[in-house]
């Protein structure tokens, strides 16, 4: 059974251009596809593993979808961020709102269909520049900071990992680095996840880092 996947995208030719990336994987399908904030909002209710979605739509802001989605109870869906807004501002927002990933968009380079297979997986995938514009504003945030001291809760593979991840690898490339399974990454991430009690790269990020498990 494939995947479900809904497409929040107000411009026609990235829309068109992500439903390929997407139908392309084998995992995935298009389940859905909206143009504006009050569309997408509609489709909260489908049964989707993914929203992949702009952050700019005509009607408001993907960042309140965002939320919407996460105060929701029982089942929720990953989100993707697909966008042309890059400025540290948004960026954070989007982040700590719950986006499980943010990706600038560059449509000729830029596999669709893996970074939402990357998502669904336990990744969080992220721009190289986009990571590391997130983690100077951390950075400087925590800084001000003491972090807690407390016994580790990750294990060194784990904390190994989760630097990886900080700087923008995909499972993938993580699991190369690693000489092991993309899958076994993904139970990995998982584990991170849940030790940390977070839904996403973003929110480990920060609880790492506020714990003192992370250093930059």
């Amino acid at each position: 059974m494939r995947l479900g996947v809904v497409i929040v995208e107000d411009d026609p030719i990235v829309a068109a251009h992500v439903a390929r990336g997407v139908a392309a994987h084998e995992r995935l399908a298009v389940v859905g596809a909206a143009a504006s904030l009050a569309e997408a909002r509609s489709l909260m209710d489908r049964n989707a593993d993914l929203f992949i979605l702009d952050l700019g739509l005509p009607d408001g802001s993907g960042i309140d979808l965002i939320e919407a989605i996460r105060a929701r109870g029982g089942r929720q869906p990953k989100v993707l961020v697909l966008s042309v807004l890059g400025d540290e501002e948004t960026v954070l927002a989007a982040v700590l709102a719950g986006a499980d990933g943010y990706l600038l968009k560059d449509l000729d380079t830029l596999d669709i269909g893996q970074q939402a297979a990357d998502a669904l997986t336990g990744g969080a995938p992220l721009s190289p520049s986009i990571a590391a514009y997130v983690l100077r504003h951390l950075r400087r945030r925590e800084g001000r900071e003491k972090p807690e001291e407390r016994d580790p809760i990750l294990s060194p593979r784990e904390i190994e990992l989760l630097q990886l991840l900080a700087r923008g690898y995909s499972n993938k490339a993580a699991a190369a680095e690693f000489g092991i399974s993309p899958h076994t990454i993904g139970d990995h991430v998982k584990s991170i996840y849940r030790k940390l009690r977070v839904t996403s790269r973003g929110e480990a990020m920060v609880e790492a880092i506020r714990s003192g498990l992370l250093h930059l």
